[in-house]
């Protein structure tokens, strides 16, 4: 389809990050920003600045520091305006909060994102795409079939960031008990459901599982952030036991075969949308088919441990498994005596 008109395009860059609020530092930002919106109008296109609007805005509103209240009002409050009103967002600079979040609101509303001029399509040439926002396949919108509960009418739902994965803030409204009905939001973080498996070898009385890093462990205290996990992942549109096979492979080097479904479980049900099926599946020294440790490709390193049940059991007692799913796994092998615990 031929494009009916020049884009507008959004400029999103950084402006106070990384200057101290130094006036030159500043200056420097907003003409980085500057360059590229003459650059894009010159491919034949429709620039514009959140700074551009903002910062005469701000002066004229009697703003008497950078960050105050006057400027808080202003700066950020046009950038998120100017996000629905155009085409699309060129990203340039580096980091910046502000500007990713202009780029992560443009991904949500289906809006073309750049990170070079050059990406920019030919005025009269074919449209740039608008790419939807990703299904991990983690969320069933409840408002487009038959009510499964006649205590929840959906009302609305929106989707607030598709970066990584998909943010949406669902408004409902909720009979109470007592009959009365209340109106309610609550945001749905939808990373797509999931697989994970119990490795394990009675002869030996051994289970095999993983030591990776995890960012949101040692953001939140963690000491290294160092987490021993039973092997698990993201389906991706598999069957759970086909998608767990080949998370084990990556993850461990292993070849299993046939794979028991033990339990599916919610993992956080107030916030994350993901069901877990949990496997347990036996292995030998003979079925190593790689070294594992995952995929560079995606960053994964991860070590593989092969511990004694006893000794996994142990590590729980003492805090250095944290992680949910593996403890849920040993507890369940203990419990039904899948392997001798020496």
């Amino acid at each position: 389809m031929t494009a009916p008109a020049p884009l507008m395009v959004l400029v999103a860059g950084p402006y106070r990050s990384g200057t101290g609020d130094e006036p030159a530092k500043l200056a420097a930002n907003v003409r980085v920003m500057n360059e590229a919106a003459l650059a894009i109008f010159r491919a034949g296109h429709l620039p514009v600045t959140g700074e551009a609007l903002a910062l005469p805005l701000i002066e004229l509103a009697g703003s008497r520091a950078i960050g105050d209240s006057v400027f808080n009002e202003l700066f950020h409050p046009i950038a998120r305006r100017l996000v629905t009103r155009c085409d699309a967002v060129l990203r340039v600079g580096g980091p910046s909060v502000g500007a990713d979040e202009m780029v992560s609101m443009a991904r949500a509303q289906g809006k073309a994102v750049f990170h070079s001029v050059d990406e920019l399509p030919a005025v009269g040439g074919e449209a740039p795409p608008r790419p939807k926002p990703r299904d991990p396949g983690g969320f069933r919108d409840p408002s487009t079939g038959p009510s499964r509960n006649d205590a929840v009418r959906i009302t609305d739902v929106q989707v607030l960031s598709s970066n990584w994965y998909v943010l949406r803030k669902v408004t409902f409204d909720y009979r109470r008990s007592d009959g009365t009905w209340s109106r309610q939001s609550r945001e749905a973080y939808d990373r797509g459901n999931g697989a994970t498996v119990l490795l394990h070898d009675a002869s030996r009385g051994t289970v095999l599982l993983t030591r990776q890093f995890r960012l949101p462990a040692y953001v939140n205290g963690h000491p290294d952030g160092m987490l021993i996990e039973a092997p698990a992942g993201l389906l991706e549109g598999e069957h759970p036991d086909v998608a767990i096979r080949r998370e084990v492979e990556e993850e461990t080097g292993v070849r299993i075969g046939e794979v028991r479904p033990v339990f599916e479980a919610f993992m956080s049900p107030g916030s994350v949308t993901e069901r877990l099926h949990f496997f347990a599946a036996p292995y030998t020294r003979n079925d190593r088919a790689s070294e594992g440790g995952g995929l560079a490709s995606e960053g994964e390193d991860i070590q593989v441990l092969e511990l004694p049940l006893s000794e996994a059991l142990r590590k729980i007692d003492s805090g250095e498994i944290i992680d949910a799913k593996t403890i849920m796994l040993l507890q369940w092998a203990e419990r039904h005596g899948i392997l001798e615990a020496r």
